[in-house]
């Protein structure tokens, strides 16, 4: 079944059953309770969904099937930092992938042991220029995982006059390469991403690919090559752009040119196709159900999982 070319959210909605294979619960950074995302879900429309929360699945182990046949999968976002291959902060989803196998529990352990630390780091940072907020103060805004986005309600709480969104203090002090970032001091390479990915069961997408060529200025075609080359399954070539990266310039129509660029990579080098909306909640950019990614993209993922 041919897909056609990305022509708009209402052209898309009005002509396919949706999914949403990219959403985040309030296990990491996202606002809302894995039982609230699946009645939003439903009440949505969507048919299926995939729970990726960041290096965690705390909510994606108790997923249980709703009655109402929408399709809930577990899954999971890695984040890469490969300094043997120069990629730093690359973002892979995991997708039907079995959240109790004990090797693959242990080593998200790690990595959530590592990640507390970056963001001690850059609470401390943070304390160094000036703001005063604690781990505390943003702990009380993640029942899961600490992310940047809980670092960035604290600010927003306690600079009420200087913060005005998420957004906005990403833009000026929590995303890479702005004064309070701080990586990670452990790495998980790109071919330890996917090993893992698959260890569980799971195939390895890379997620909202045009920000590591507009944003970390990374060569497209040798990321696609590399993880091509060490086992990667698919890329998300359907993403929602305009709403989680508009402040970086990126609008409906780029986003439109986006998905149409993607595709095509997706068709050259023999790729999945996986796409979602980045979903985190009310203050952060995409809204669930909005965002049109039609539900033949599952279709051929389920073929896949069967020839594997």
């Amino acid at each position: 079944m041919a897909i056609p070319k990305y022509i708009g959210p209402l052209s898309y909605i009005s002509v396919f059953v949706m999914i949403d294979l990219h959403i985040h619960t309030n296990a990491s950074d996202g606002v809302y309770s894995l039982e609230e995302i699946v009645e939003k879900a439903e009440n949505a429309g969507l048919s299926a969904i995939a729970i990726t929360d960041h290096d965690t699945v705390k909510n994606a182990a108790k997923i249980r099937q709703p009655d109402s046949g929408m399709e809930v999968i577990p899954g999971i976002e890695v984040s890469v930092y490969d300094n043997r291959l120069n990629y730093i902060d690359i973002h892979l989803t995991g997708l039907y992938i079995d959240p109790g196998k004990p090797e693959f529990v242990g080593e998200l352990d790690r990595i959530e042991r590592e990640r507390d630390a970056q963001k001690r780091a850059i609470i401390e940072k943070l304390n160094e220029l000036g703001y005063a907020i604690s781990y505390g103060d943003a702990k009380k805004h993640a029942p899961g995982s600490l992310g940047r986005p809980h670092i960035a309600r604290a600010l927003m709480e306690k600079y009420p006059r200087e913060f005005h969104s998420i957004p906005e203090a990403f833009q000026k002090l929590l995303d890479q390469g702005k004064p309070a970032f701080r990586s990670r001091t452990s790495f998980l390479c790109l071919d330890e991403a996917v090993g893992m990915i698959h260890r569980a069961g799971g195939l390895a997408f890379l997620a909202h690919p045009k920000v590591y060529e507009d944003i970390r200025g990374y060569g497209m075609e040798k990321l696609l090559e590399d993880f091509r080359r060490l086992g990667g399954d698919g890329i998300e070539s359907f993403y929602d752009y305009a709403s989680n990266y508009g402040w970086r310039g990126y609008g409906k129509e780029a986003t439109r040119k986006i998905i149409e660029e993607f595709r095509g990579y997706a068709e050259r080098y023999g790729f999945l196709e996986s796409g979602g909306s980045d979903f985190h909640g009310p203050n952060k950019g995409a809204k669930l159900g909005a965002f049109p990614v039609p539900d033949v993209l599952l279709t051929r993922i389920r073929a896949a999982r069967k020839d594997l």
